[in-house]
């Protein structure tokens, strides 16, 4: 096995559901996402001198998602009408920051 395949083999136990993730409803679409709220904090502490930047960050897998969302779209996360603050893309994974719609 090379990297990538060990790369890719982690990444499915990473977003399994009886592992790290969790199902989620995306825009109608149910998807397991890691939500990370303790990397929401860092990130805000880092980045933006402990600004609230959002109210959710989550993890989910580039392939099971799709294109990703742009900034500023319009998200519904789990029923709540949300809007994508940042997009980061890392090793077939995408990391999402949701902000309440309208903020």
């Amino acid at each position: 096995m090379n990297f990538k395949e060990f790369a890719e083999r982690d990444l499915q136990i990473f977003i399994d559901s009886n592992e790290f993730a969790a199902a989620h409803t995306i825009d109608g679409r149910t998807l397991n996402v890691i939500v990370d709220n303790d990397r929401l904090m860092q990130r805000s502490k880092k980045e933006f001198d402990g600004i609230s930047v959002g109210e959710l960050l989550y993890f989910v897998s580039a392939e099971d998602y799709g294109p990703p969302p742009k900034v500023d779209a319009v998200q519904k996360f789990d029923n709540k009408l949300c809007e994508v603050f940042d997009v980061r893309v890392d090793e077939g994974m995408y990391e999402i920051i949701l902000r309440r719609y309208g903020a």
